[in-house]
């Protein structure tokens, strides 16, 4: 018997229009079309996907908490992926533990395009 699954290793999921007053979408980052968990849900059962990492979207930039939600909601299915904000104030390896540690998240995305202006990935 074959135990193998496929898992999706990339996938961004935001909050439904509806449930925007509780899950905001960052200024000028309205999603275009659905990619809330339920339809996710429903396109893996079509698909025969098992379950997908997400990667946190720049529709909610550093506000985890639809990502957060939909992990807790679907345990098993999806495993997440952080986006670590290198702004000063941002939280930097705080905000990381805490998302680690109390929300369960098992990946880290650094992505430069977010970084203050002349910033670098360094320890210096």
């Amino acid at each position: 018997m074959d135990s193998s699954k496929c898992i999706d290793s990339h996938l961004h999921v935001w909050a439904p229009a509806e449930q925007a007053a509780k899950f905001p979408y960052e200024p000028g980052q309205e999603p275009p079309m659905r990619g809330d968990a339920e339809f996710l849900i429903e396109c893996f059962e079509k698909a025969g996907v098992d379950g997908a990492l997400i990667v946190q979207p720049i529709n909610h930039k550093f506000d985890h908490s639809y990502v957060t939600d939909t992990i807790k909601n679907y345990p098993g299915k999806f495993v997440g992926c952080c986006l670590a904000d290198p702004t000063e104030g941002g939280g930097g390896a705080k905000e990381l533990r805490r998302l680690a540690t109390e929300e369960g998240y098992k990946a880290v995305r650094f992505n430069p395009y977010l970084w203050p202006n002349g910033a670098k990935m360094t320890n210096e």
